[in-house]
């Protein structure tokens, strides 16, 4: 990729992997979790609101398993921020607020994301960003609000 990122295409980016995120918890999209699994690196971990880290193999097995638990879940991303951004690397920073039954869970979010050539075995459907380059998520954490 070269010269700055755009920042719409990083804001897309994180609007649309929450998106599938929330399709797949909510039940409504049965292949969601197909192109949120394929948009992270094999070596992604999350930091939780609890701050315990979790390797990415075990947050998608536990996806995996969470399809349609949450019915009413509808997740928004806003005040997406490019911290810093190099040529392959995007540090990213948004608040996430998830609502469902009424309830409301509201955190900000960095996130490490990772260009990755159109070949890497993502799905040609994925709506990463076009160009050469494609993102994967490498690493987030997040803190409650």
């Amino acid at each position: 990729m070269s010269g700055q990122v755009p920042a719409e295409t990083i804001a897309s980016e994180v609007r649309t992997h929450h998106e599938r995120l929330a399709r797949w918890l909510n039940g409504s999209d049965p292949e969601a979790l197909t192109a949120f699994r394929a948009s992270h690196t094999a070596d992604f971990t999350l930091v939780s609101t609890a701050g315990e880290v979790v390797p990415g193999p075990r947050l998608l097995d536990g996806l995996a398993a969470a399809r349609g638990t949450r019915p009413t879940l509808r997740i928004t991303v806003y005040d997406v921020w490019t911290v810093h951004a190099t040529r392959d690397t995007v540090l990213v920073r948004f608040t996430e607020r998830h609502e469902d039954d009424g309830g409301v869970d509201v955190r900000i979010v960095s996130a490490l994301l990772c260009a990755v050539a159109p070949d890497d075995g993502a799905p040609d459907n994925s709506s990463l960003p076009t160009g050469p380059h494609r993102w994967k998520w490498r690493h987030v954490h997040e803190t409650a609000v």
